[in-house]
């Protein structure tokens, strides 16, 4: 059936109007909605890093276009409600049926062992390429059924793809600032299907078909509720948590040095963020974590420290324990990783701990502007993982604030995840290039396999910067520290010439983190 404008009655093509333009807004708000909880349905597989990002990004976008070329095709020879209908009630099934295949679809891609890149785009392509497509095709069926006229038609294409534009703007807000906050990932792509079987009651003319456009509507309702209530099927093992800028994972397992249950904190599906024994909270799990107590090694009065990451605050929550009359201030950027630290970790009040939520770079631009009272210490423990490195955090300019925010005699202690040498030492390369630039003593300590025939494995490396002067350090070390400055790198050691020093216009920590593009 086409739409005939010219012999319909006045009121009835305002509200087919209205119905249209309601189509085209919509339809844009759930494109950036399925985008965005796209990247959390991924994330506990193959991680947040700018790669992931990347592949979801260009796949939706390739989708839309191909579904833009195709859409407008078909609604010059169809130019039919039921049509699109029935697009968009396919559109509705599609991002149902994979939502709920999704972790089944991730799991068999991960045991395939492709580097990121593939892992990346195959996800993209066999979750969301699909229902990309179909939305990609409504903007021009919408289009070409509302023409009524050539005379007014770049009016209401104009008005068309504002609405899509301002839906498309509506979705990236409603979903990154308050569904995503709300709502298990899962939940939010039901609520999308949802919306698009909703939307085929609207654009069908025929009663039967919006009697089916209905039933599919109360299904899709269910599974939603059924999504919210007992999670989607193969889900990830452990306690699975959406904040506003991470899915965090909450599981146990075992220590296999010395049988303790360990409750581990998990942003990337690489790498364990954070550890706690059970049975002692305050102890340290992860060997890299007690490199910091170098600080009062190489400054023993230290009273006052900075720790930019919070994670499951393990390092605090030992300092604190440790080192009496001693305060902390701690940058984490996620309110949900402290909620979560709080519930899961044995994270408590403490009136020596302050706890700051906001970038650490921001915090560290703030604390040069308003002049911030210098720290004995400054620990950094920002890495997410290998392949998540927050590079405004690994530049020339941030190791000047770092400098300006330490006390003469202070110590910067960093934790790096890469090789000391060989094709993952990039990172480690540039940020050491970086930081010299402000720090004149430099010393490296390998946590896992300080021996120089591991050089080139990755590992924790810890980098412990000083400025111009240098703690009076005592030559009998305390017997605590003796088994942590065994582990100094005392081979020469060169930064490679073809690594450039970080900087805020240039840190290509991607590229060097995944030089030789495994996962």
């Amino acid at each position: 059936m086409n739409y005939d404008y010219k012999n319909d009655r006045h009121s009835g093509a305002v509200k087919i109007q209205a119905r249209l333009q309601l189509t085209s807004f919509f339809s844009g708000a759930a494109t950036m909605i399925i985008e965005l909880a796209g990247s959390r349905m991924v994330a506990p597989f193959f991680g947040t890093s700018l790669i992931v990002w990347t592949a979801l990004i260009g796949i939706i976008m390739t989708s839309l276009c191909l579904g833009n070329w195709f859409g407008g095709s078909i609604a010059d020879k169809r130019p039919e409600g039921k049509l699109l209908g029935r697009i968009l009630l396919f559109a509705a099934i599609i991002v149902a049926v994979t939502a709920f295949l999704s972790n089944y679809i991730l799991t068999s891609l991960q045991g395939l062992s492709l580097n990121l890149y593939m892992a990346s785009v195959f996800a993209a392509l066999l979750i969301f390429a699909p229902a990309s497509i179909l939305l990609g095709m409504v903007s021009p069926f919408v289009a070409r059924l509302a023409m009524q006229n050539v005379d007014s038609s770049g009016a209401i294409v104009g008005r068309l793809s504002a609405l899509n534009s301002a839906g498309s703007i509506l979705g990236t807000f409603m979903g990154g600032f308050v569904l995503i906050s709300l709502f298990p990932s899962g939940v939010i792509m039901m609520l999308v299907a949802s919306l698009l079987a909703l939307l085929s009651v609207l654009v069908y003319t025929g009663a039967w078909r919006r009697i089916i456009s209905i039933i599919i509507l109360i299904v899709l309702a269910g599974g939603t509720y059924i999504a919210d209530e007992y999670g989607l099927p193969f889900s990830p093992v452990g306690v699975q948590i959406d904040t506003a800028y991470n899915h965090l994972s909450v599981v146990e397992s075992v220590d296999t040095r010395n049988g303790r249950r360990v409750r581990v904190l998990v942003t990337n599906p690489d790498s364990a963020q954070s550890l706690m024994y059970t049975d002692h909270p305050s102890e340290l799990v992860s060997e890299y974590t007690k490199f910091y107590d170098l600080a009062f090694h190489y400054k023993p009065d230290t009273k006052k420290i900075l720790m930019l990451g919070g994670g499951g605050y393990c390092v605090p929550r030992y300092v604190l324990e440790n080192y009496k009359d001693v305060s902390i201030d701690v940058v984490e950027l996620d309110p949900g990783v402290t909620q979560t630290a709080r519930e899961y970790f044995d994270l408590k009040d403490d009136p020596n701990m302050r706890i700051f939520h906001e970038d650490a770079r921001t915090f560290l631009n703030r604390a040069k502007r308003d002049g911030l009272d210098q720290y004995d210490a400054i620990f950094m423990d920002t890495f997410s993982s290998w392949i998540v490195i927050p590079f405004q955090l690994t530049t020339v300019e941030t190791a000047e604030r770092l400098r300006a925010l330490l006390k003469p005699d202070g110590t910067l202690i960093v934790n790096i995840i890469a090789s000391i040498y060989g094709p993952k030492s990039g990172v480690f390369h540039g940020i050491y290039k970086a930081f010299s630039n402000s720090f004149n003593t430099m010393m490296i300590f390998p946590c896992n396999a300080p021996e120089a025939k591991y050089a080139y494995a990755l590992q924790n490396i810890i980098l412990v910067a000083m400025g111009d002067t240098a703690a009076q350090i005592s030559p009998t070390p305390d017997a605590k520290y003796t088994g942590l400055l065994a582990n100094q790198w005392l081979e020469p050691f060169a930064p490679d010439p073809n690594v450039p020093a970080f900087t805020d216009a240039f840190a290509p920590v991607e590229r060097y983190a995944l030089a030789q593009g495994d996962f």
